[in-house]
């Protein structure tokens, strides 16, 4: 069985995904189901995946691993930002639904931002 701490940092994913069920959350962080089921199984936590979350969201490792403090590092850096505050402002009035929506939107977005990267980075000539 498990440790309640392996299955509290992937609930804890997918809190921070929006995945409603492992699935979604294989889906979110582009792994297959059986990666997911195997985390599960060997009660591993996937700390190297944690590791990029918090370099490249500025997701707080305390929140992630240990459940402790604030999700994010930084939120007032995030509400400095007009540009945010402006997005937060029309996202309130959206429904759950539409939350999920844009929600997966986003993370399609910058999913596709990160792989144009990769891809420059590979045409560089050494």
């Amino acid at each position: 069985m498990c440790t309640s701490e392996t299955t509290e940092v992937l609930n804890r994913l997918k809190h921070l995904l929006a995945a409603s069920n492992d699935a979604a959350l294989a889906k979110a962080l582009s792994i297959s189901p059986q990666t997911l089921a195997s985390w599960r199984a060997r009660c591993s936590i996937p700390y190297a995946l944690c590791m990029e979350l918090a370099r490249t969201d500025g997701i707080s490792l305390d929140w992630l691993l240990l459940g402790r403090g604030a999700m994010l590092l930084e939120p007032q850096t995030l509400l400095a930002d007009d540009a945010v505050v402006a997005v937060l402002a029309t996202l309130q009035g959206l429904c759950a639904q539409d939350l999920e929506h844009v929600h997966q939107v986003a993370l399609e977005r910058k999913r596709l931002r990160e792989l144009e990267r990769e891809v420059a980075s590979l045409r560089r000539p050494n």
